[in-house]
């Protein structure tokens, strides 16, 4: 009877110690750098419509951060069990597996609601996103154009999805909105992969930075930038936009002038670029919105 005792003392304690690794594991994959600014420019887009109906953003906004999670679970087995690129993965392949099925089969129930109640267009913007996750590692972030482009790609889905599951359209406005913001994205993205250069470079994973050289990479990162800004002028410029959203590319600009001028470093210039994004978010929204200004 005793030994009986100490064998299930030990079971239980076993249990618990996988239940706490597997809980711990589960929680490393939500990135919040990631996943906050994803859900946010989910509700960037309903908030655009109008009048928002909560149920519909709400799921729309759970679908977004559901496939920017199956991506990073992807990602992380990827980077430990296949490239053997991080040191440590709390998840067995098998609970990776699991976590990506549930999310999976959640983020389609998402996308089976947004259909049912407001229409084919949000979920046929939706939907893509549980792809893109899947296929960012190993294959997205493999190649230079995709590595750089799937993330901001994703972003300019997210805010047309969530303007969509208020109105069961799109609007030139936010084709438009949407389109600025995926070069806009791009540049951060050359700069994120700038502060990896040495790691994925060692890997090797071919990045922009890792192809054509840190010192050109900054440049391609301002050229994005610029692009964003100029579509944000020409929108403007053709009355797609009003006149005063053009005002908004003072933000991205003014942080790439501020980049080049002041020689920042590039961990100062990622942090600057991220906030000034915010900025220029904020500034569009009331831009199209004004009634809403205190």
């Amino acid at each position: 009877m005793l030994l009986d005792s100490i064998r299930a003392s030990v079971h239980e304690r076993s249990r618990r110690s996988r239940l706490r690794r597997t809980t711990r594991g589960l929680a490393a994959h939500v990135q919040l750098v990631f996943f906050l600014p994803g859900v946010a420019m989910s509700f960037f887009g309903a908030l655009l419509a109008g009048d928002v109906t909560v149920s519909t953003a709400a799921v729309h906004g759970l679908a977004i951060g559901l496939a920017i999670y199956v991506a990073h679970l992807k990602d992380g087995y990827v980077d430990y069990y296949v490239r053997e690129e991080d040191l440590d993965n709390p998840l067995s392949p098998t609970e990776i597996r699991a976590a990506i099925g549930v999310s999976s089969a959640t983020f389609v129930s998402c996308v089976a609601f947004l259909w049912a109640t407001t229409g084919t267009v949000p979920a046929a913007l939706t939907a893509p996103l549980v792809v893109l996750g899947l296929l960012h590692a190993p294959h997205l972030d493999a190649a230079p154009a995709t590595g750089v482009l799937d993330y901001p790609l994703g972003i300019s889905l997210a805010i047309a999805g969530g303007y969509a599951t208020q109105t069961g359209a799109l609007s030139a406005q936010v084709i438009a909105i949407a389109a600025v913001f995926l070069p806009l994205l791009a540049g951060i993205n050359v700069l994120l992969d700038l502060l990896d250069y040495d790691h994925d470079r060692r890997v090797p994973k071919r990045t922009i930075p890792v192809v054509v050289g840190p010192d050109a990479a900054r440049p391609v990162a301002w050229a994005f930038v610029v692009a964003a800004v100029a579509l944000l002028i020409f929108s403007s410029a053709l009355g797609i936009l009003p006149p005063q959203a053009a005002l908004a590319g003072v933000f991205p600009l003014g942080a790439a002038v501020a980049c080049v001028m002041g020689g920042l470093a590039t961990d100062r210039a990622v942090s600057l670029f991220i906030g000034s994004t915010y900025l220029f978010a904020a500034a569009l929204f009331f831009a199209l919105r004004p009634g809403l200004l205190p």
